[in-house]
C-alpha cells in the first residue's frame, strides 16, 4: 500500500495500515501457529514439569496429534495463498503499470523487484546502524524508521524461510511410512531435528521479540489495535515508522500538523542518572548473551547430547569407546595373566534421560538382579555396528536370557516372568496397557529350570542356585582354570544364534508369545509390523542415541 489513508477520530490521528485482506490472513496464521506451539512445545519439552502438566490440557496423546496436524495444514494453505496474494501484489502496484507505460523489460523488472515493500536494502543497513547508535546510548538521536524496516523484513522474511522448513520436515514427519519408500531413513532423523528446533526458535522469535516489540512496547501498551482494525495510532507510527507517518501527513495536506521526532533526554541530567543508563545498558548486554547462551545450549543438547548421531556399515579401523564420564563404565574381568574373559560396560549410576528414542522416554536405571550384566555390563552390544543401538535399548526392559536362551527341543516353549530393575521383585501380570516397558522399570526374563509356567518359589529356587554360582566365581579361592567350568556352566543354556528380530517381530509365528506376558491386542499387532524388521534390512545408515553405541568412533 503505497498510500496511507489518515482519518482523525476524537481529536486523534489514525493511520491504516494493514487491509481486511492481511488482517485475516494474520489472524488465521497467529491462530495456527498458536495451536501448533501449544501442541508442539510440551513433546518437545515433554521430561519437563511444565510440558507434562501443559501436554493433557492441549488435547494429550488422543487429540493433540490431531489439533497439530489440523493446524499444521491451516497454516501451510495461508502460506501458499499468501505466496499467490504477493505475486497479484507485485504485478498490479509495481509492474503492471511499468507495462502500460511501454518500459517493461528485464532490468526494470529486476530493479522495480528491489523496491518492493519486504525486499532488504540500503536502507535497512543505515537504520540498523542508527537504532544500535541509539540503543546502545551512543547517540540520543531517535532513528526516524521507514514504513517497512528492518524488524518488520526480519520477521516477515522469517516466515518464509520457517513455514517450509518446519512445514516440510513435520509432513515426513507424519507420512514417514510413505517417504521412506523413497528415500533414506536419515531423513526423518534430519527432519526430526529441523522440525522440533525451527519450532523451537520461531516460538522464542513470536512470543518473545514479535510479542513484545507490536503489544507489550510503551508506544502500544497494552496491545497494538493495527492486527485488528487495520490502524495505527499517531504515536506508534512516529516511533517505529516516522518516514511514513511524514510522507502520509503531506500526501493528506496535514504538513502543518507533522510532529518532530522528539530527542530523548536519557544522556540528560546528572552523573547519578548517566551512571543508571550505561548500568542499564551493560545489564541489557548480559541478559541478551544469558538468553543466548541458553537457547544455544537447548540445541545443542537436543541435536548432539540427547538427539542423534551417524552410525555408518562401512568398515572402519578399531578405536577405543568414547565413555561419557560417571555415567557408563567400561569393565572388565581380568585374571592374574591379564587376560581378559569379558567386555562390556556398566551403568554406574542412575539417570534419567531427558529426551527421548524414536520419541519414547528413556527410563534407566540399574539391573541389581541379572547375573549377566555382572560381566557383560547394561549394555553388552558394541560389536554389531548397524543395529547395537536397537539390540541395547532392548535390553533396558529384556534379561540377556530373554533372546539368548531358546527352548532345549523342537516343540517346547520357555515361560517367562517380569521382574522389578531396581528391586529385583517378581511381578506377575503388569499392568502394561498403553504404558512403555522401560517407563514400568521392569525386565523380562525366562525360567531356564522350568518346565510350566513359572511360581514364585520355583523362580526363588532358580535364582538360588544362580547366586551361589556368581558367588563361586568370584571366590578368590578358586583358581583360573576351574573359574573357566564355571563360566561354561553359566553359559550352557546359551543358544549359539541368538532370537533374530523377525523372529518375534512378525504377524506369523511370533518367538515371544507377548500375550501371555501381558502385551495388550493392538500392542501385539504394533510390535508384530514387520515394517521394524524392514527397516532393519534394508537402511544402511541410523541416526540414533550415543549412549546407546558403546564402542562409538
Amino acid at each position: 500500500m503505497k498510500n496511507v489513508k489518515v482519518i482523525e477520530k476524537d481529536g486523534q490521528l489514525y493511520f491504516y495500515r494493514l487491509t481486511l485482506n492481511q488482517r485475516i490472513q494474520h489472524i488465521v496464521m497467529f491462530i495456527s501457529f498458536t495451536l501448533l506451539a501449544a501442541t508442539g512445545l510440551p513433546l518437545k519439552f515433554h521430561h519437563t514439569w511444565w510440558g507434562e502438566k501443559l501436554y493433557p490440557f492441549v488435547g494429550g496423546i488422543s487429540f493433540a496429534p490431531l489439533i497439530h496436524r489440523t493446524a499444521a495444514i491451516i497454516i501451510t494453505a495461508v502460506f501458499i495463498y499468501h505466496m499467490f496474494y504477493v505475486i497479484v501484489c507485485a504485478w498490479k502496484y509495481y509492474l503492471k503499470p511499468l507495462k502500460d507505460e511501454g518500459s517493461l523489460n528485464l532490468k526494470t523488472f529486476i530493479k522495480t523487484l528491489g523496491t518492493l515493500p519486504m525486499v532488504p536494502n540500503l536502507t535497512d543497513i543505515k537504520e540498523l546502524i542508527a537504532a544500535l547508535k541509539y540503543f546502545f546510548f551512543i547517540t540520543s538521536e531517535r532513528p526516524a524508521l521507514v514504513a517497512h524496516g528492518l524488524k518488520e523484513k526480519f520477521g516477515y522474511l522469517a516466515v518464509f524461510w520457517g513455514i517450509p522448513v518446519i512445514g516440510i520436515s513435520g509432513y515426513f514427519l507424519w507420512g514417514e511410512t510413505f517417504f521412506t519408500k523413497f528415500f533414506s531413513g536419515n531423513v526423518l532423523n534430519f527432519a526430526y531435528i529441523a522440525h522440533s528446533d525451527e519450532a523451537f526458535l520461531a516460538s522464542i522469535v513470536i512470543f518473545i521479540w514479535h510479542l513484545y516489540n507490536v503489544h507489550l512496547t510503551p508506544a502500544v501498551f497494552p496491545m497494538g489495535k493495527s492486527w485488528l482494525n487495520g490502524f495505527m495510532g499517531e504515536r506508534e507510527i512516529m516511533q517505529y515508522h516516522y518516514v511514513q507517518y511524514v510522507k502520509a501527513m503531506e500526501d493528506a495536506g496535514l504538513k502543518h500538523r507533522i510532529r518532530d521526532l522528539y530527542v530523548t533526554d536519557d544522556f540528560k541530567g546528572g552523573m547519578f542518572k548517566r551512571i543508571f543508563m550505561k548500568a542499564y545498558m551493560l545489564l541489557m548486554i548480559a541478559a541478551v548473551m544469558v538468553a543466548t547462551v541458553v537457547i544455544s545450549k537447548v540445541i545443542y543438547e537436543s541435536v548432539f547430547v540427547f538427539g542423534y548421531q551417524i552410525v555408518s556399515t562401512e568398515p572402519h579401523a578399531e578405536k577405543m569407546p568414547l565413555i561419557e564420564p560417571n555415567f557408563i563404565e567400561e569393565i572388565l574381568l581380568e585374571n592374574n595373566e591379564e587376560k581378559t574373559f569379558y567386555h562390556g560396560y556398566r551403568f554406574v549410576q542412575e539417570k534419567e534421560i531427558k529426551d527421548h528414542y524414536h520419541r519414547i522416554e528413556l527410563g534407566i536405571g540399574p539391573d541389581n538382579t541379572s547375573h549377566c550384566i555382572k560381566c557383560h555390563g547394561d549394555l553388552p552390544h558394541g560389536k554389531s555396528v548397524h543395529v547395537r543401538a536397537f539390540l541395547n535399548m532392548h535390553n533396558l526392559y529384556f534379561a540377556c536370557q530373554t533372546c539368548h536362551v531358546r527352548p532345549k527341543k523342537p516343540g517346547e516353549q520357555l515361560y517367562y516372568y517380569w521382574y522389578k530393575r531396581s528391586t529385583g521383585n517378581i511381578v506377575f501380570n503388569p499392568e502394561i496397557n498403553n504404558h512403555q516397558i522401560d517407563s514400568l522399570g521392569i525386565k523380562l526374563t525366562p525360567c531356564e529350570t522350568c518346565d510350566s509356567k513359572p511360581d514364585r518359589k520355583e523362580i526363588e529356587a532358580e535364582r538360588k542356585l544362580i547366586k551361589q554360582i556368581m558367588k563361586e566365581i568370584n571366590d578368590k579361592k578358586i583358581g583360573l582354570e576351574e573359574k573357566k567350568k564355571i563360566v561354561e556352566k553359566i553359559h550352557a543354556n546359551i543358544s549359539k544364534h541368538p532370537v533374530y528380530c523377525n523372529e518375534c517381530h512378525n504377524r506369523k509365528k511370533p518367538f515371544l508369545r507377548l500375550a501371555e506376558v501381558g502385551y495388550p491386542e493392538h500392542r501385539i499387532t504394533m510390535v508384530a509390523n514387520d515394517q521394524i524388521t524392514k527397516m532393519i534390512n534394508e537402511y544402511k545408515e541410523f541416526h540414533t542415541p550415543s549412549f546407546l553405541q558403546p564402542g562409538s568412533y
